[in-house]
């Protein structure tokens, strides 16, 4: 039994496909394949359905795909003790983020962090919260960023920095007046909303069921970004609510339809994540000090109340 056959075995499961797991490993699917068989024949079990397509793990195969995972990362946790030793930070990092962070994070951090830290190699993936903690889970992701606190005993949250909710109300709506609002204000029948899967999306709709409004069960207008819900907003079908890093790309035109929450403000709060295994923690340490070192300087506000993703404090 070798690391190198576990890690074929681990990439099978993922993939459910000899072919793509061998693309992936940079080998030939014959030599992927005949490795996987050696292990199962030392063994003495079949760890893949191979009669099913895609694949399947069989019984038995699920826990070992859980074994395999766990001795994978023992291995490479002891190349991060060396790593640490030796003062190096480098090799390749696998990071998702979420889809309502990661068009503003990005361009904020991307570059400090590669100038000062050429050796890592970032692959990054716009991910949803769900596909976030279950690829951290499986193994596919060394950390990931996303709204919480999320709750899961088998996930690791460090706060990065806390996010304003900012409001979008033009000409025509009832709150334009206003030089500020209260949550006690909003009425989700005129919020226009992202779509079902946006941990944003319920951030909006958690904000709004601490508020007196009604909360309906459906919602006409809702958008995958938030571009297209300021234009739906601008032609005067409701007001939005949007995160504070996304009003920095505001239009000079449009920034007076921009109204602040009375403090408290009412904020998300953004962290990266990792599996409770923490592998690669000096690659994490870099990327927290370098993504809350340059938010924390754009976000200026002090007091805010943070609203939770899933309603939970």
């Amino acid at each position: 039994m070798t690391i190198t056959q576990l890690k074929y075995v681990l990439m099978v499961a993922e993939h459910k496909n000899f072919t793509k797991a061998a693309e992936k490993t940079f080998v030939t699917q014959p030599t992927l394949s005949m490795q996987i068989q050696k292990l199962e024949e030392e063994l003495d079990i079949l760890i893949f359905d191979r009669s099913t397509k895609p694949l399947k793990l069989t019984d038995i195969g699920t826990i070992i795909i859980e074994q395999a995972r766990n001795i994978v990362n023992e291995a490479e946790r002891m190349q991060d003790i060396v790593d640490q030793q030796k003062g190096f930070i480098g090799g390749d990092f696998k990071l998702g983020v979420i889809p309502t962070v990661m068009p503003t994070l990005l361009p904020m951090f991307l570059k400090a962090f590669t100038n000062r830290y050429p050796k890592v190699k970032l692959k990054i993936e716009e991910l949803n919260t769900d596909e976030c903690i279950q690829r951290l889970q499986d193994g596919n992701l060394d950390a990931a960023i996303a709204a919480t606190p999320l709750l899961n005993e088998n996930i690791t949250e460090r706060v990065l920095y806390y996010e304003p909710f900012v409001a979008y109300i033009t000409e025509n709506h009832r709150l334009f007046q206003n030089k500020t609002i209260r949550v006690e204000d909003l009425d989700i029948e005129d919020i226009l909303l992202l779509e079902d899967g946006h941990c944003f999306r319920d951030g909006v709709i958690n904000l709004c069921k601490t508020s007196k409004a009604n909360v309906g069960e459906h919602f006409q207008l809702e958008s995958g970004s938030f571009e297209t819900l300021i234009k739906l907003s601008n032609e005067g079908l409701g007001m939005t609510l949007l995160p504070y890093l996304h009003t920095l790309d505001i239009k000079e035109k449009e920034m007076r339809y921009l109204k602040h929450f009375k403090e408290p403000s009412p904020a998300r709060e953004v962290s990266i994540l990792q599996h409770k295994s923490r592998l690669k923690p000096q690659i994490v340490e870099a990327l927290y000090d370098v993504i809350s070192g340059v938010v924390r300087g754009a976000i200026a506000f002090q007091d805010v109340k943070i609203i939770s993703p899933v309603g939970k404090k």
